[in-house]
């Protein structure tokens, strides 16, 4: 039976985890762990934003699983606009593969504010939302027809793809093995 740990207990990220894994096999063993991210609480940028997934999926594999995945939201600019978006990494110890999430545009006084080292929380409720780590700020600011576990979910469908049709991205591992 596969297990695979995502590196997190943050019910969103499980969910997300578990729906994505559950779609090409049903039997798995899904299990979140606590692991440090090595980025800051809230990561600006997508260095820093993709760095956390990968060391959150490493660090999972390393726990034992066959499939160590990451799950890491961030705030990045994309066009002059703080959008918040992220990046889901999935190993197997010998291959990795990073895939980015939906994004989701922020009111320009939340990116500002984010930038200059402020915490998300009390702008949302300013904005008279209800914060909730669950459905994330895209479950906030969609009225909850997008949620977190929904856009972390359909990122990692796609991340897991190599492993789905493996046969396809053969020549992936015979570059790797041969560098």
């Amino acid at each position: 039976m596969m297990k695979v740990f995502v590196g997190s207990k943050n019910a969103a990220k499980v969910a997300a985890t578990e729906m994505g894994v559950k779609t090409y096999w049903a039997d798995a063993v899904v299990e979140g762990h606590d692991v440090p991210s090595g980025v800051s609480a809230q990561p600006l940028g997508h260095e820093e934003t993709l760095q956390g997934a990968l060391n959150r999926a490493r660090a999972a594999k390393a726990l034992g699983a066959d499939l160590g995945v990451g799950l890491e939201g961030g705030v990045v600019e994309i066009a002059g606009h703080a959008v918040m978006m992220g990046y889901v990494a999935v190993t197997d110890g010998e291959r990795e593969y990073v895939v980015p999430t939906n994004g989701t545009p922020l009111p320009r006084v939340w990116g500002d504010a984010l930038a200059a080292g402020a915490e998300l929380r009390p702008y949302v409720l300013e904005a008279g939302l209800p914060y909730d780590y669950k459905q994330g700020v895209i479950g906030l600011l969609t009225g909850s027809k997008v949620t977190r576990d929904e856009g972390f979910g359909l990122a990692l469908k796609t991340a897991l793809v190599p492993w789905v049709n493996d046969s396809v991205y053969e020549a992936d591992m015979a570059a790797k093995k041969a560098a």
